[in-house]
């Protein structure tokens, strides 16, 4: 079909034709890029028109017949908000109508020292709780959302638009997620061989992540004066798919490499199992052991876990004591599934647990960064003020 054929639009949905059943969404931002993808109930071309607004089309982009479409846009302006239009044909092939629009603010350059972003786990279940959760969510105007793992409860594709696509629409369709896989999306049956394909099956085709890593396992991405790492820490959780982690792991030296190649401001990594937690599933020596130095070595600021089902705020630590400057751990797992209390008495490193679900707002200003931590009915649970001296 000619781009002519866009002269001629369906007024509304042609019976018949192809319809959008998940998404659109956002993934993979930066500040020159960003990926729009979604899922049609059948397989079909498609078009993407967009353009800095309100010129919402200025650039064609046209997709093979598929029904998983991903739509990779470059050259983009930094800080400047893009709108977009999605097209699909009627059955005849001679017109198309518009299934979908939305729009999306490209990420600062390294230059700007401010920006938002939101961080949860363990939400997918499609509770009443994830709803509210999604609601606060959705009032606020994030530059990114990162997620700690567990975005369905199942780990099943089937499972997903209830407990994960449909709950976040509104804020998928204009701020991009990157989330790090978690013990769900190994499956069920993880720590055997039959568990291999899994995540390969069910939570790969609908991700898209940076590739300067291994997607969709790990990976990171920078936003104005900081960087993102994110990681895979399902090996040491027993999954027999994930990739390795330890000290002499290809991970592990990817880790230490993109760390020690970068010179931003702040350094942020976030992963699924806690190396630092007084939660139900307490602590993997044996990840904190290779992790820990590591990041202390690197200078790491803040690291985001999930897998524990409750919110945990650290006191900066190193080298397993509480010391003035040193890595503070945050535990984000109560975005929807049934939440659990302290395995035992607090640790002296623990400054706050709370047992209840919640979200958080981070927000980077210049050397200053700020936590907020809410729960379902947007009161503050938590706040964290972590400041970097002046440079001279």
């Amino acid at each position: 079909m000619r781009l002519a054929a866009f002269l001629l639009l369906a007024l509304s949905l042609p019976a018949g034709a192809a319809q959008i059943v998940r998404g659109p969404y956002l993934a993979a931002g930066s500040h020159d890029s960003m990926t729009v993808r979604f899922r049609a109930d059948a397989s079909t071309v498609a078009w993407l028109r967009y353009g800095i607004e309100p010129d919402c089309e200025r650039v064609t982009t046209m997709n093979y017949a598929t029904q998983e479409h991903r739509f990779p846009l470059f050259g983009l302006l930094p800080d400047t908000t893009y709108c977009y239009r999605v097209f699909l044909p009627e059955p005849t092939g001679q017109a198309v109508y518009k299934a979908a629009e939305g729009r999306f603010k490209t990420f600062p350059p390294a230059e700007k020292d401010s920006f938002t972003f939101l961080a949860l786990g363990e939400s997918g279940s499609g509770s009443p709780e994830q709803a509210e959760l999604a609601a606060q969510m959705e009032r606020l105007s994030p530059d990114l959302v990162i997620h700690t793992g567990g975005l369905v409860e199942g780990g099943l594709d089937a499972d997903a638009d209830a407990q994960y696509f449909t709950p976040y629409a509104g804020l998928l369709r204009r701020a991009p997620f990157f989330p790090v896989p978690g013990s769900s999306e190994y499956g069920p049956d993880s720590g055997t061989s039959e568990g291999k394909s899994f995540l390969r099956e069910n939570y790969s085709p609908f991700q898209s992540v940076p590739l300067n890593g291994l997607p969709p396992h790990y990976y990171y991405f920078d936003i104005a004066n900081a960087r993102f790492i994110a990681l895979d820490s399902n090996a040491f959780g027993g999954a027999a798919a994930a990739p390795a982690l330890d000290a002499n792991s290809k991970q592990y030296k990817w880790l230490d490499y993109v760390l020690t190649r970068t010179k931003k401001d702040w350094k942020f990594v976030f992963l699924h199992h806690p190396v630092y937690s007084s939660g139900e599933y307490g602590i993997i020596e044996e990840m904190n052991e290779a992790l820990r130095p590591l990041f202390e070595k690197h200078q790491v600021d803040a690291v985001f876990q999930g897998h524990e089902r409750a919110y945990e705020r650290t006191a900066p630590l190193a080298e397993d004591s509480v010391t003035e400057g040193g890595i503070v751990y945050i535990t984000l797992g109560g975005g929807g599934r049934p939440t659990a209390a302290p395995r035992e008495e607090a640790a002296e490193w623990s400054e706050k647990f709370v047992a209840g679900h919640h979200f958080a707002e981070g927000r980077v200003n210049g050397r200053l960064f700020t936590l907020m931590t809410y729960g379902k009915d947007g009161t503050m649970l938590d706040i964290l003020r972590l400041e970097k001296p002046a440079v001279p």
